[in-house]
């Protein structure tokens, strides 16, 4: 059973995630543009024979990593994960094939219902733009494998969690920090929802605007005091001992815009551990 998002008539005069403000991942163009992100055919990602192809698939990376940090072995329980920024929801399905139980919590409204459809039609049709007006219809498709039954999805604040989600072995952030108005108050609480020994990987390009978080509150990506401030520097020498760090590599990732226009970024990863 599939279902539409959105006709290209209304798409068209809807901004994509490329514009500033979090008002943009509110707007259908980027529900679908996010859609096509997660769960679309490689073919249509990236129509070429050239590129980054490195950078495709990218919730399926993010899910392999947390599977190589996950301690459900060691734990000799059902073993919990936290996807925050889930957006439409791609990374918290490939978590569902290595966790018991997986929560997914973004702010936007929108992407959360468009993860809520996948987890219940396991397909949908986008629309996605070519060029200027023109846009084409595919299918996004749940991958193989997915538990959909194990992934709960909730519209939240990252810089607020509600205490009653409970605690976790593993906590994803992925392409999350920069985006947030508090990301020290973020970093500050996250702690509190890791299980003793549990992991909290962090993926970010640093990408620091104001129009998402108050100058003061970026962790470097500024100077002070004649000082370039570099972000991962910061956010280490901010975590402190609060956490180990266990990792350190870089996740690129691709988003599709039109047929020749593309987002490449490469996101810093960072993998952390609470004292057991």
């Amino acid at each position: 059973m599939s279902g539409k998002i959105l006709s290209s008539s209304t798409q068209s005069a809807v901004r994509s995630t490329a514009a500033s403000g979090a008002i943009v991942y509110e707007g259908i163009r980027a529900v679908n543009e996010y859609l096509l992100f997660h769960y679309g055919n490689d073919k249509i990602l990236l129509p070429y024979a050239f590129g980054p192809k490195e950078a495709m698939n990218f919730p399926a990376r993010c899910g392999s990593l947390c599977s190589s940090w996950n301690r459900q072995s060691e734990v000799g329980r059902p073993s919990r994960a936290l996807d925050l920024g889930c957006a439409v929801g791609g990374s918290s399905f490939e978590l569902s094939r290595h966790f018991e139980n997986v929560i997914g919590i973004d702010f936007s409204n929108h992407f959360i219902d468009a993860a809520n459809d996948m987890k219940n039609k396991k397909e949908l049709t986008v629309e996605i733009l070519e060029q200027g007006q023109i846009f084409q219809q595919h299918t996004v498709i749940l991958p193989e494998g997915i538990v959909p039954e194990k992934v709960q999805f909730l519209q939240g604040d990252a810089c607020n969690l509600n205490p009653d989600i409970g605690q976790f072995d593993m906590i994803l952030a992925s392409n999350l920090l920069c985006r947030l108005p508090s990301p020290r108050k973020f970093i500050t609480d996250i702690p509190n929802f890791l299980l003793p020994g549990g992991h909290l990987i962090l993926i970010s390009p640093y990408s620091w605007l104001e129009e998402y978080t108050p100058v003061n509150e970026w962790f470097g990506g500024c100077v002070v005091n004649s000082e370039e401030l570099d972000s991962f520097v910061e956010l280490k020498d901010f975590i402190g001992n609060t956490l180990e760090l266990k990792h350190r590599e870089d996740m690129p990732f691709l988003i599709r815009e039109h047929a020749r226009k593309f987002q490449y970024g490469v996101s810093d990863c960072t993998v952390w551990q609470k004292a057991a």
